[in-house]
């Protein structure tokens, strides 16, 4: 099973890492490209959820499968706008800090001690952030308001994983992404109506890609990344998402032509540094 497990996995995170540069070749605005991006997924997952599972929530899960889907939501609102104001790979680097911020929580939420390991790695990935968002100042103020969108994003991300915590493990991973899924979407939707954002792309073939965001990195890469979790040790999945941003960043260069800024890669070096010191360290799975 291992190495059926590893290879589930790895196909997890390449799957994963296509996220940011397919959302930067739609030719809409950033944040109806989160919403397409869930409203799409949702659409393909709700019937298979619905025929297998049902959709029905307890009372007792409705109020945190809403808090799940709207901080899902304000991620992927935060997160796909940014990658058009700063570039992939310090977006995609900053949102990664997801786990820290999970973290960081942990002793109030989960129910887990904060030890050495565990402080020296968020100052190390915090040194990390300062290099990047300074390089970024220099550079512009929408490259620096990028940066604190996509680390915005990680806050919510961290927050849809705390909650939904309890929640995978109490109902059918079909039923649970379909209901968290369509409530960021909707998140998204509400958002895109108030802000009076275009909602439509303004290309054909941008739907082509909107769909390829819906298979490709949500449904094919979160939903695998789920099932990894069950057959393989929460560390090991961890430490494979590193390479999340260093396989975003390549396609990156090779699909958009975007060199990552001399300044990102040493503030990336630290920050995937800084995991890499939690998650070996975090053996007990």
């Amino acid at each position: 099973m291992s190495g059926r497990a590893f290879a589930v996995l790895a196909l997890a995170v390449l799957a994963v890492s296509f996220g940011a540069p397919l959302s930067r070749l739609v030719e809409a605005a950033g944040l109806a490209v989160a919403g397409w991006r869930m409203v799409l997924a949702t659409a393909i997952l709700l019937p298979v959820a619905a025929t297998r599972h049902g959709l029905r929530l307890e009372p007792r899960h409705r109020g945190p499968a809403l808090l799940a889907g709207v901080a899902l939501g304000f991620h992927f609102g935060l997160w796909i706008p940014s990658l058009w104001l700063t570039s992939v790979s310090a977006s995609v680097v900053l949102v990664s800090t997801a786990p820290l911020f999970v973290l960081l929580a942990s002793p109030r939420f989960l129910g887990a001690a904060i030890r050495p390991r565990n402080v020296a790695s968020c100052l190390l990935a915090l040194v990390g952030v300062v290099v990047i968002t300074r390089g970024d100042v220099r550079l512009s103020l929408a490259a620096l308001a990028g940066d604190l969108m996509a680390l915005g994003g990680a806050l919510c991300m961290a927050v849809y994983l705390v909650v939904g915590k309890r929640l995978r493990g109490e109902l059918p991973l079909a039923r649970y992404l379909a209901v968290v899924y369509g409530l960021a979407a909707a998140t998204i939707v509400a958002g895109v109506a108030v802000l009076r954002v275009e909602p439509l792309p303004r290309t054909g073939i941008s739907w082509l890609f909107l769909l390829g965001l819906a298979v490709v990195p949500t449904l094919t890469g979160h939903s695998l990344l789920n099932w990894s979790l069950g057959h393989l040790p929460a560390y090991q999945v961890n430490l494979a998402l590193l390479f999340e941003p260093v396989l975003a960043t390549v396609w990156a260069w090779l699909v958009l032509a975007e060199v990552p800024p001399l300044h990102v890669l040493p503030g990336a070096a630290l920050v995937i540094a800084a995991l890499a010191i939690e998650f070996l360290g975090g053996r007990d799975g």
